[in-house]
This record gives structure tokens, sequence and C-alpha cells, in this order.
């Protein structure tokens, strides 16, 4: 039969694992922020960056090519549409102020008559 360690043995071999982690995780920190630093690391950096946006510019000019292929509106035509709503929104308020305003005010007098003035009737006594 094999023989199980005793539990003195076992916190033995974990102190043992943490200190060989602490160790490790000690080391591997400090080359890590050594490289991170670096200036070799910046451009590498730099490199992925622009690499990643031409990746990107693609398949972004891809994916429009695609929609319009299909007839399918773009991200672009729908904020452009939801533009064109908002000033259409903005000109409507626009307008209802206007309209509201003029029903505030009182209404203005009847233009006077051109041409002969016209005589008075009398008024009736009662």
């Amino acid at each position: 039969m094999s023989e199980r360690p005793e539990p003195n043995e076992q916190k033995d071999l974990y102190a043992l694992w943490r200190q060989l982690y602490d160790a490790n995780e000690k080391v591997w920190s400090q080359a890590t922020g050594e490289f991170m630093e670096s200036q070799a690391f910046a451009q590498w950096q730099g490199r992925m960056l622009e690499t990643f946006l031409a990746f990107q510019k693609t398949w972004k000019d891809s994916a429009t090519a695609q929609l319009q292929a299909a007839n399918i509106p773009t991200r672009d035509d729908i904020a452009r549409l939801g533009e064109l709503i908002l000033g259409l929104e903005e000109k409507i308020d626009q307008l209802a102020d206007r309209v509201g305003a003029a029903d505030r005010r009182p209404p203005p007098p009847p233009p006077r008559p051109r041409g002969k003035p016209q005589k008075s009737s009398p008024r009736r006594a009662r």
C-alpha cells in the first residue's frame, strides 16, 4: 500500500510551493516591468496598434461594401438619418413655439377701408 503523507508534511509542501510561487512571481514581475518600460516594447505596441487599425478599416470597408451591395443601410446611413430626424424635430419645435406665441397675441385691428369715408348711420334712441 502507498503511504499517505502526514498532515505536517503536507503543510510543509504547501509552504514550499508558496515560497517557490512567490519567488517566481517576483522575478517575472520585475522582468515584464522592465520590458514594458523599454523603447522596444513601445515600438512593438505601436506596430500592433497600426496593424489592428488597418485590419479594422479593411473589415469596415468590406462590411460597408457588402451592405451596400445588398441594399441594406449602413451604420453611417442610419446615423445620418438620425441627424435629419433631430433637425426636423427641432424645426417642428420652433414652429410650434411661433404658433403658440401668435395665439397669445391679441388679433391685429382690422385694416381701415380705403376710398371714400362712409357716413355713420344714426343711432336709434330707445
